[in-house]
């Protein structure tokens, strides 16, 4: 799914390419990605609106346009947006399409059909779930030692992997982001939160926004075309069983809450008794367990 330096970066070409263009028409292609908040159809509701600024919360974009009227889109698992100009394939599964005036289509595409695309009345944000509830804005000044400090305090019992993937806590960090922010901070994510040491504390409140800052740079140098998603600087995110960067040990993988997690063993030590012990030197290690 696409993560915040991926729509940072699709934030940032959509208000270069089109902020100012005015919607001519729409095409739907899967009703089911549409959720549509006002008493008026989705086609005459957008139709000759225009496009007066992107703006992004936690997963959410949000589409600022004339008349009071705001597009909010979650592209979920699978969404995926392309600015399509003439000449041009549709890249992925059709759902929905806005025309602009400049003869692009801005492109809702998904596979799987989870995506959802909200229109509702400009501040009427309550028909959009979670959109309300997203926590502490991880790039912005609000983001201090002390407000992480509360927050871990709040969230004692939660494993660290989950405390920071959680967006109603920290806003926004996704599975990918989550696996490296741990990894940067050398911490097993398995850990509880109330039982990381102050020195843990701070190695993960720097980690989260360098971490970021770093894919934020990784995705613009990629230059990828908005529907393509950048992973392969990955340090141990889908590495499973490659060396670590730093150590050499096999990037493991586990599970947290339904979700596969990968780490390194060495790097990030787990500092309570597991289920399987996945340190270098332990009886599955020898004997070669993936």
């Amino acid at each position: 799914m696409p993560e915040l330096p991926d729509l940072l970066y699709i934030q940032k070409y959509l208000v270069k390419e089109i902020r100012g263009r005015t919607i001519k028409d729409t095409l739907v292609k899967q009703q089911v990605v549409l959720r549509v908040a006002i008493p008026r159809a989705f086609e005459s509701t957008l139709r000759n609106l225009t496009i007066k600024g992107i703006h992004l919360r936690g997963p959410f974009l949000r589409f600022e346009l004339s008349n009071d009227v705001d597009i909010i889109l979650n592209l979920m698992l699978a969404g995926r947006l392309q600015h399509q100009r003439d000449g041009e394939k549709t890249d992925g599964h059709l759902c929905c399409s806005l025309f602009l005036d400049d003869a692009s289509r801005l492109n809702l595409c998904d596979d799987e059909r989870m995506a959802k695309l909200y229109v509702v009345a400009s501040g009427d944000y309550l028909a959009v779930p979670r959109f309300t509830a997203q926590g502490v804005d991880i790039l912005s000044r609000e983001f201090t030692r002390s407000k992480f400090g509360e927050l871990l305090e709040a969230h004692s019992r939660k494993q660290v992997r989950v405390f920071i993937n959680d967006h109603t806590i920290l806003s926004a960090i996704g599975n990918a982001y989550a696996d490296e922010i741990l990894f940067e901070a050398r911490i097993h994510p398995k850990t509880f939160v109330g039982k990381l040491r102050d020195e843990e504390r701070d190695q993960l409140f720097a980690a989260i926004p360098n971490v970021m800052k770093w894919g934020c740079q990784q995705v613009t140098n990629a230059g990828q075309p908005i529907q393509k998603k950048v992973r392969n600087h990955m340090r141990v995110r889908n590495r499973h069983g490659e060396p670590c960067v730093h150590c050499g040990t096999k990037i493991r993988r586990e599970g947290v809450r339904g979700y596969d997690v990968y780490f390194c063993p060495q790097c990030q030590p787990a500092g309570r008794t597991l289920f399987i012990d996945w340190s270098p030197a332990s009886p599955q290690n020898k004997k070669g367990t993936p």
